[in-house]
Parts: C-alpha cells; structure tokens; sequence
C-alpha cells in the first residue's frame, strides 16, 4: 500500500511540487484528521472516525488553524470600530511566520 501510495504521489508531485518526497497512509490519514478538526468537526466526532478508543490519542491531531485562532482571539477583544484600520494587511503566511507558528 504505501508503495502504491507513494508511486501516485511521485506523478502528482509533476503538477504540485509542494507534494514532500515521502508520502505513506498514516500521512494521509493525519492530514484528513486535522482539517477535519480545523475546519469544525469536534474532535469527539474525529476521534470516532478515526476508531480511538481514547479522546488523548486524537489530541495529537487538533492542530488550530490560523482562522480558529484568530477567532479564538477576535472573541476575547472589544468590538471593532468602523472606521477602525487592521493593523496587518499582508499574507497570512508571512504573519505566521512572523509569530513563529510556521
């Protein structure tokens, strides 16, 4: 299987580069994992599918994204003004790379 796995992601790399050189299915099962949980999915329900039996074991999984932190923080703030500017108006990459996260 992960030879197999590895051979289709060898192809794709043609057209995505950023695919890394080693690919196997605990990789892959990983990724779903984590966007499941950044994009909503409680981790109950995460851990569920991926069959833990414990909550701790799918922890390692629950990595916030940038939207669900800065949510996180956004609820913490008073509300912003209209006329109020962002004080960042540059690539979330970068930011994160700034603040150390990348």
């Amino acid at each position: 299987m992960e030879r197999f796995i590895q051979q289709y992601a060898d192809k794709a790399r043609e057209f995505c580069p950023d695919i890394p050189l080693h690919v196997y299915p605990h990789m892959l099962r990983r990724t779903r994992a984590t966007n499941l949980y950044q994009n909503g999915v409680e981790l109950a329900l995460v851990s569920r599918i991926l069959g833990h039996a414990f909550l701790d074991t799918t922890r390692v999984y629950a990595k916030p994204s940038l939207a669900m932190m800065r949510e996180a923080m956004d609820s913490l703030e008073a509300p912003k003004t209209r006329d109020e500017k962002p004080l960042w108006v540059g690539s979330e990459e970068e930011m994160a790379k700034l603040c150390g996260l990348r």
